[in-house]
């Protein structure tokens, strides 16, 4: 069994297996998605983008900005602090 797919369910009271879709993870967020992922305002995370803090994907010119899950776990841990500011 692969770890993007779940394991095949049975009805209660059935020996048949139900096939369920695969699981997928979503990797690439919207501008409010990240921005919640780092407890941010959109507002913020836009400033932190246009600031080259973090990188984006965008399909086209234009296109909307979408935030990779993997880069959004690198700031956090690039600004992990022990020490306050």
């Amino acid at each position: 069994m692969s770890a993007l797919t779940e394991p095949a369910k049975t009805k209660p009271g059935s020996s048949q297996s139900v096939i369920t879709k695969p699981s997928l993870a979503k990797r690439l967020l919207r501008v409010r998605e990240a921005a919640e992922y780092l407890s941010l305002s959109p507002w913020k995370l836009r400033r932190l983008i246009q600031d080259g803090l973090l990188p984006i994907v965008q399909a086209s010119e234009g296109g909307a900005w979408r935030v990779d899950v993997r880069d959004l776990d690198s700031f956090i841990e690039q600004n992990k602090r022990t020490e306050l500011l």
